[in-house]
C-alpha cells in the first residue's frame, strides 16, 4: 500500500528537528568520551569543547524548531496537536512547550547547557575542567537520549517530539488523522496550566534541578581524582545558587497551587511537590556542610554524600513523576510514555558510578563493575529484576559504608557541643532525616509496585505530625548557629546573647498563641502544644538572627546573607503554621436545601448552596450570588460579600469571581478567586454550577440542546438540577449483537436531583436497528428537562447526551466553598526575604572566591 501524503504536511520541519535531536545525542556522547580521554591525554580537550558547544547549539536548534511549530500551529505533529490549539491564548504558548514530557526534558537539557557553558568558561584550563565536564556531558547524553524515539530490539529509547500524527501508534488509525483534519480536533493545553504562574514556575524549577548538577559533578570529580578537599570553595556559590533558584521555584509552585487549584491551600504534600522539596532540603544541607569543610576541613564524607544525593534525588523524582508509577496519586504526574526502564537506568547508572568511584582497590572495583553488569544482563534475560535490584542496592550500600570508614579522612578531634560546625552539622542531619521520611512516604506507590503491596499513601495530617518536630529542632539550631564560633565558643557569652531573643520569643509568642490556640472551644492536645512550641521557636529564630544582624554585624548588608535567609525561612514556617492550623471554613451550608443530597462528594459542613438573587449568612459575611458571565472558555460567577455595619444593616464589602474553565476537550477546571487583606485572605471556589450562558428558545418552549460527553458516574449540570449518569443497561451483549445482528437497545439511567434535593430518573435510549441508530428521547416535564442519548464512543468509554431545558425553569444556583487563611502574607513575605538573603550570601561567596583566586 502506498503511503498517504497530505498537501498540508510540512515534513521538512520535523526532519530538521529530528536531525537536531540526533546531532545533540551524538555530540553529547562524543564530548563525554573526549573529556574522559582528556584525563590522561590533553590532546582531546579541544575536540571535547567543540563537541560540547555543538551539542549546545543543537539543543537550541531543537527548542527553536519546537517553538516554531507551536507558534505556527503545525497540528500535523503529535506534540503540537496534543498540547496546543488555536482557541487558547498565545501567551500560554510557553506552557505548551514544557507541558509534555519531551518538552520538559528539553527544558532541563537547555538549562544544563547554559550552566555547562558558564562552568566550562570558569574552569577552562584548570584541574577541574576535565572531570567536571565529563560528568556534565554524560548527564547530557542521558537527557538527549530521552528525545531519540528509537527502538533497540524491543526497548524504547526516548520519545521523539517531532512525530507526525500519522506516524504515532496511538493516533495513526483515527479517522481525522486519515482525513488530514487536525486543527479542529487539537487537544490544547491542560486547563490547570492556563495560568501566568505556569509560564515562569516550570523554567525556574528546572533551572533549580539543573543547578544541582554542578555540586554533583564536582563531588564525582573529587571521587575520581581523589582530591576531596579542593572543590568545595568553587562549588559553594553554585550550590547556593541552586538553593536560591530551586527554593524560589518551589514557592512559585505553591503560589500557583494557591491561585489555580481548588484543593484549598498552597501545599498538599503531593508526591510531585515532595519530589522537588526533598532535593532542595538535601541541597541546603550540602551547602552548610560545605561551609563547615571550607572553614574547618571536616564533614568530608557528608559533604560528598549530600552533594551527590541532591542530584540523585532529582533523578529519582524524575522517575517517579514520569514513569506513571504515581498513577492518580498526584495532579502533577506525567503518564507513562514507555520510558520506565530508561528512567530506572538513568538513576541506577549514576548510583553505580558513585559507588564504583568510592572503591580504591582496583580488583575490588573491577569486581563490582563486572558483578553489576552481570546482574543487569541476568535481569534483562531471565527476569528476577526486583530481587536483583534489592541485592544490588544492599551491596552498594555496604560498599559505600566500607569506603567511608576506610578511605575518607577523619577528624582528629571531636567537635565541641557549643561550636558552629557542630550545630550546622546537626542542622544538616535534621534536614537529611526529614528528607528521608518524606521520601519514604512519597515512595509508597513505588514500593507497592515493587513488592506487590497495597499500602495507602499517608494523608496531610500524617506528614504534618512527622515533620513538625524536625521543624522545631531546626528553628532552635537556626536561632543559635550564627552566635557560635568555629571549634569552641564561650558558653556563658552564648547563653547571654541568646537569652534576650528567647525571652522576647516566649513573651510575644504566648501573647499571640493564647488567643490563637487556647481561647477557643478546641481541647488542648499534643498537636496544639507542638503548634505553640513551633510558633515560639520560629519567633526565637527570627529575633535571634535579627539581633545578630543588627548587633553583631552592625547592620552590614554584605555579610548578613545567612542571617536574613534564616529570618526568611523562619517566617515561611511561621506563615505556614498559622495560615494552615487556623484555616477557617466559612462556607458551611445555611440554605434550606441540603448540599449533601446533591450526590457523593458534597458536604454541608464545607459547601454552601447559593441560589441566584438570594442572600445567605456565611461566616462573618452575608453572600449573594448575582449571576455569571462567560469570557472565552471561562465562566465567571459573581459573588457579592456584604458585612453588617454599625447600624446593623448589610452593606457591600467586596466581590469575588471564581471561575470554571469549560474546556470542550479537557473537561471542566475550577479556579478560585481570593480577596487579599494584610492579615488574611478570603478564598473562594465553585464546586458545582451550570455553565450554560446563552440560550435560544425553540419550539415547545425548550432552549437549544446542549451536548455533553461523559462516563458513567459523571455529573451534568442543568440550571435547576444535577444530572448524574448512573448506569447503562443493554438488552444484548456485544457478542450476541454481532452474532444475530438483532436490535440493540442501550438505556442510560440518569439520576436527576433538583435544588430541593428531590430525586427523579430519566431513561433515554440508544437503539441500533438494521445498523441504523435511532435515539429515543426521555422528558422530565416536572423539571422541564429533555434528554437524547445519541452516541457511544467505545474508544474512551464515553457516551454523548443532549440536554434541552424549558425557558421558564427555576433560578440558577451554585455550590461554593470558602475559607479564611489568617496571616498567610507572613509566608509570602518570608519567601521574599529568604530569596534576598540567599542572593546576598551568593554575592559574598563569589567575592571571597575571587579574592582567593587572585591570591593564588
Amino acid at each position: 500500500m502506498n503511503e498517504i501524503k497530505y498537501i498540508t504536511e510540512r515534513v521538512w520541519i520535523g526532519q530538521l528537528g529530528h536531525a537536531f535531536v540526533i546531532l545533540s545525542f551524538v555530540t553529547a556522547l562524543l564530548s563525554c568520551v573526549c573529556f574522559y580521554l582528556s584525563f590522561k591525554n590533553k590532546d582531546f580537550v579541544k575536540l571535547a569543547r567543540i563537541s560540547f558547544n555543538l551539542h549546545g547549539f543543537s539543543v537550541l536548534g531543537i527548542a527553536g524548531t519546537l517553538f516554531f511549530m507551536l507558534f505556527n500551529h503545525y497540528f500535523e505533529y503529535q506534540y503540537v496537536w496534543q498540547h496546543s490549539n488555536t482557541e487558547m491564548d498565545m501567551k500560554y504558548i510557553l506552557s505548551c512547550f514544557w507541558e509534555g514530557q519531551e518538552g520538559s526534558f528539553l527544558l532541563w537539557t537547555f538549562w544544563n547547557i547554559i550552566l555547562g557553558w558558564i562552568l566550562k568558561y570558569q574552569l577552562k584550563n584548570g584541574e577541574w575542567e576535565v572531570p567536571v565536564m565529563t560528568v556534565f556531558a554524560l548527564v547530557q547524553v542521558f537527557l538527549a537520549s530521552m528525545l531519540l524515539g528509537v527502538y533497540i530490539f524491543d526497548y524504547k529509547i526516548g520519545t521523539n517530539p517531532f512525530l507526525l500524527m500519522k506516524e504515532h501508534s496511538e493516533f495513526s488509525h483515527l479517522p481525522f488523522v486519515l482525513a488530514g483534519k487536525y486543527e479542529s480536533t487539537a487537544r490544547g493545553l491542560n486547563p490547570l496550566l492556563m495560568n501566568y504562574w505556569m509560564t515562569i514556575h516550570p523554567p525556574t524549577l528546572f533551572l533549580g534541578f539543573a543547578s544541582t548538577l554542578v555540586p554533583f559533578a564536582f563531588a564525582i570529580a573529587a571521587l575520581w581524582n581523589k582530591q576531596y578537599n579542593n572543590w568545595q570553595k568553587i562549588a559553594l556559590p553554585w550550590t547556593y545558587f541552586g538553593i536560591l533558584i530551586l527554593g524560589v521555584g518551589i514557592l512559585m509552585g505553591g503560589a500557583w497551587a494557591y491561585e489555580a487549584l481548588s484543593f484549598g491551600g498552597f501545599w498538599a504534600w503531593d508526591p510531585v511537590e515532595n519530589s522537588s522539596l526533598v532535593p532542595w532540603l538535601v541541597l541546603v544541607a550540602a551547602g552548610h556542610t560545605m561551609i563547615i569543610n571550607k572553614n574547618k576541613g571536616g564533614s568530608l564524607f557528608t559533604t560528598h554524600l549530600l552533594a551527590i544525593g541532591s542530584f540523585l534525588l532529582v533523578l529519582y523524582s524524575t522517575f517517579m513523576t514520569r514513569s506513571g508509577v504515581l498513577g492518580n496519586a498526584s495532579v502533577h504526574a506525567f503518564t507513562d510514555l514507555g520510558m520506565t526502564g530508561q528512567l530506572v537506568m538513568y538513576v541506577l547508572t549514576f548510583v553505580f558510578i558513585t559507588v564504583a568511584l568510592l572503591i580504591h582497590n582496583s580488583l575490588f572495583r573491577v569486581s563490582y563493575i563486572v558483578g553489576s553488569l552481570l546482574m543487569l544482563a541476568f535481569g534483562l534475560i531471565y527476569g528476577y529484576k526486583r530481587d536483583l535490584l534489592v541485592m544490588w542496592v544492599c551491596a552498594s550500600t555496604i560498599i559505600t559504608s566500607i569506603a567511608y570508614f576506610k578511605y575518607f579522612p577523619k577528624e582528629k578531634e571531636e567537635e565541641e557541643l557549643f561550636s558552629r560546625e557542630f550545630w550546622m552539622f546537626l542542622g544538616s542531619l535534621v534536614l537529611l532525616l526529614a528528607s528521608l521520611i518524606i521520601t519514604y512516604f512519597t515512595s509508597i506507590p513505588v514500593l507497592n509496585k515493587l513488592f506487590n503491596t497495597e499500602y495507602a499513601p499517608p494523608k496531610v495530617p500524617v506528614y504534618n505530625t512527622w515533620i513538625t518536630p524536625f521543624a522545631i529542632v531546626l528553628m532552635l539550631l537556626l536561632a543559635g548557629g550564627l552566635f557560635l564560633k568555629y571549634k569552641k565558643s564561650n558558653t556563658k557569652q552564648f547563653v547571654k546573647q541568646m537569652a534576650v531573643s528567647l525571652v522576647l520569643a516566649i513573651v510575644f509568642g504566648m501573647v499571640c498563641c493564647i488567643p490563637l490556640y487556647f481561647l477557643n472551644a478546641q481541647p488542648i492536645n499534643t498537636t496544639i502544644i507542638t503548634y505553640v512550641v513551633l510558633f515560639v521557636f520560629s519567633l526565637f529564630a527570627i529575633f535571634a538572627n535579627g539581633y545578630y544582624w543588627l548587633s553583631i554585624l552592625k547592620g552590614n548588608i554584605k555579610k548578613s546573607g545567612a542571617a536574613i535567609a534564616h529570618i526568611g525561612f523562619a517566617l515561611i514556617l511561621l506563615g505556614v503554621l498559622v495560615s494552615t492550623s487556623k484555616k477557617v471554613t466559612i462556607s458551611k451550608n445555611t440554605a434550606d436545601r441540603k448540599v449533601s443530597d446533591l450526590g457523593e462528594g458534597f458536604d454541608d459542613k464545607v459547601s454552601i448552596l447559593l441560589t441566584q438573587g438570594d442572600t445567605l449568612p456565611m461566616g462573618p459575611y452575608l453572600v449573594t450570588y448575582t449571576g455569571k458571565e462567560k469570557k472565552g472558555i471561562n465562566v465567571y460567577f459573581k459573588v457579592d460579600y456584604l458585612k453588617i455595619n454599625k447600624n446593623n444593616k448589610p452593606e457591600f464589602d467586596f466581590t469575588l469571581m471564581p471561575m470554571i474553565q469549560d474546556n470542550p476537550r479537557m473537561g471542566k477546571a475550577p479556579e478560585p478567586d481570593t480577596k487579599h487583606y494584610l492579615d488574611r485572605d478570603v478564598y473562594t471556589h465553585v464546586t458545582a454550577a451550570d455553565l450554560n450562558i446563552d440560550t435560544i428558545t425553540q419550539n415547545k418552549g425548550y432552549q437549544s440542546a446542549k451536548n455533553y460527553v461523559g462516563h458513567v458516574g459523571d455529573t451534568i449540570y442543568a440550571s435547576n438540577a444535577l444530572v448524574i449518569i448512573d448506569s447503562l443497561k443493554t438488552n444484548l451483549s456485544k457478542e450476541q449483537y454481532q452474532k444475530n445482528d438483532s436490535l440493540l437497545e442501550v438505556t442510560a439511567v440518569l439520576k436527576v436531583v433538583d435544588a430541593q434535593s428531590t430525586s427523579y430518573y430519566a431513561y433515554p435510549k440508544y437503539i441500533i436497528k438494521n445498523n441504523i441508530v435511532i435515539p429515543k428521547e426521555d422528558e422530565l416535564e416536572t423539571l422541564g428537562l429533555k434528554f437524547v442519548f445519541w452516541k457511544i464512543n467505545p474508544d474512551d468509554n464515553t457516551i454523548e447526551i443532549t440536554l434541552s431545558e424549558k425557558v421558564a425553569n427555576n433560578k440558577d444556583f451554585i455550590v461554593m466553598e470558602a475559607y479564611i487563611f489568617p496571616y498567610i502574607n507572613i509566608l509570602w513575605i518570608g519567601s521574599l526575604i529568604m530569596a534576598i538573603g540567599t542572593a546576598i550570601a551568593i554575592a559574598e561567596r563569589i567575592r571571597k572566591l575571587k579574592v582567593q583566586t587572585a591570591k593564588v
